[in-house]
């Protein structure tokens, strides 16, 4: 194994992996998009926000499934998906595609977890047609995923203060072993509007979810842009839900903000070879 000594090397290594998940996904008509940090960098730069550390993508429900079907998981020679639902020793909520034989250390977590230099597969679900259901729905929503935080995260490395101050102190009220009893409950949370028989869609992953719940034929209907010099898809709405989220997404945040997200050490097998990926 060999360390990888570069924020740009982990973004080729991920840029590897995205283009492994693609293939299989354009082989077998399945819609993979652009989403969040990603979706900006590819509209903003053609490619990776510079300082971005990872890669984020999405696609509906049936599309994951249908993946998973036609994969069993395996998407290519090095690369596989690790399901949340079926994975009974992954901690996380989110799918997420993997470079097999890599090693990645995040102090986000205060247990050790096996984790791999990976991107993300958010998945679309249905959610709440009315306002009031949606409040309750997401509210209810930020409760697990913060009772899931509290027995998993590392809170000397969250982002917010008051995360900072409060997770050590109410954290000692849950227990480690517990973080899969709410991943289990968030999973079926998620999934509690079906993604058919919905006019609404949404990511489902935290309260800040309500801010992308937009109409399911808009996500259904997709654009083509370019990232890293690779042809990619977004849902057509795609500006729209990124000024919801985001605001001016096409201004540059201040020149302090323009640093990675998280603070990795990771290393992969020796034979990979990073200038070949583009």
């Amino acid at each position: 194994m060999k360390k990888v000594e570069t924020l740009r090397q982990l973004q080729l290594v991920s840029i590897y992996i995205y283009k492994q998940l693609l293939e299989v996904c354009n082989k077998n008509d399945i819609n993979l998009y652009l989403l969040g940090g990603t979706l900006i960098g590819a509209v903003r730069h053609k490619g990776y926000i510079p300082w971005d550390d990872d890669i984020d993508v999405c696609m509906s429900r049936p599309d994951y499934n249908r993946l998973l079907e036609v994969t069993g998981g395996i998407i290519s020679d090095d690369c596989r998906i690790i399901d949340p639902a079926t994975d009974k020793e992954y901690k996380g909520v989110v799918p997420v595609a993997v470079y097999e034989n890599s090693y990645l250390e995040s102090k986000q977590f205060k247990g050790e977890e096996n984790l791999k230099i990976s991107i993300s597969i958010f998945v679309y679900d249905g959610a709440p047609k009315s306002k009031i259901a949606q409040k309750y729905y997401y509210a209810k929503l930020y409760f697990l995923r913060a009772e899931h935080a509290l027995c998993r995260a590392n809170f000397k490395y969250v982002n917010t203060k008051p995360a900072q101050i409060l997770g050590p102190v109410i954290s000692k009220l849950y227990r480690e072993k517990d973080v899969y009893k709410y991943k289990n409950k968030i999973i079926k949370w998620q999934q509690k509007y079906s993604y058919e028989d919905s006019v609404l869609v949404s990511t489902n992953m935290d309260s800040y979810s309500s801010r992308e719940v937009f109409p399911k034929c808009t996500f259904e209907d997709s654009t083509e842009l370019e990232f890293e010099g690779i042809k990619s898809k977004a849902f057509s709405n795609y500006h729209e839900q990124l000024t919801r989220y985001y605001g001016d997404y096409m201004q540059l945040p201040p020149e302090e903000q323009r640093v990675p997200k998280h603070k990795f050490v990771a290393e992969i097998d020796d034979n990979f070879d990073f200038d070949a990926v583009l």
